[in-house]
C-alpha cells in the first residue's frame, strides 16, 4: 500500500470524524466510525439490528445491522454488574467459553473490541451457559442501551 493511499484513508477518517462530531443523536448516544485498512463501519446505537445469531458451544454471537456486522463473545461467571453497563476494568477473555457462573457478560470483538458489558443473572448456571451468547446477540440487536454501552466502550 503506498503512502498516498494511507494519507487518503487518514484524511477520509478525519473528515468522517468531523462530520460525526457535529451530529447530535436523539438519545445523546455516540455514533462511532471504526476503520481498518480496507473499510469503515459507523457504529450507531440508535439503529436497531436486522438479524442476530449465536453459537452457544463456542460462546460467540453475531448481530447484523444495515451498516455492517458486529460480532463478539459471551461468558458466564460469578462476577455481577449493573445491567447494560460496560466494565473496562474486567478481562474475561481467557475464560469467555466458561460454563461456570450465573452472570452473563458480552464483548464485541469485531469490527473493534469493546469492554465487557454485563447483561443479566440466571437462577441456574446451566441456564446462563445455554442462553448467554443468544442474549448478547439478541439484546444488541434490539436494545439501544446495550448498543450504547458496547459501542461507547469500543477500543477498550
Amino acid at each position: 500500500m503506498n503512502i498516498r493511499t494511507n494519507i487518503n484513508k487518514i484524511m477520509f477518517s478525519i473528515i468522517i470524524g468531523i462530520i460525526l462530531s457535529g451530529t447530535i443523536t436523539p438519545t445523546n448516544a455516540t455514533t462511532m466510525c471504526v476503520t481498518d485498512d480496507n473499510n469503515f463501519i459507523i457504529l450507531d446505537p440508535n439503529i436497531e439490528g436486522t438479524n442476530n445469531s449465536r453459537n452457544e458451544v463456542m460462546k460467540t454471537w453475531t448481530t447484523t445491522f444495515s451498516y455492517g456486522t458486529v460480532s463478539g463473545i459471551a461468558t458466564c461467571n460469578n462476577t455481577m454488574g449493573t445491567t447494560n453497563t460496560a466494565y473496562p476494568q474486567y478481562n474475561f477473555d481467557d475464560n469467555h467459553a466458561s460454563i461456570t457462573g450465573r452472570y452473563c457478560w458480552c464483548k464485541m470483538t469485531s469490527p473493534v473490541r469493546s469492554a465487557w458489558v454485563y447483561i443479566s443473572e440466571d437462577s441456574l448456571e446451566s441456564e446462563c451457559t445455554s442462553n448467554c451468547a443468544n442474549r448478547c446477540g439478541y439484546r444488541l440487536n434490539h436494545q439501544t442501551n446495550i448498543r450504547t454501552s458496547m459501542f461507547n466502550s469500543a477500543g477498550m
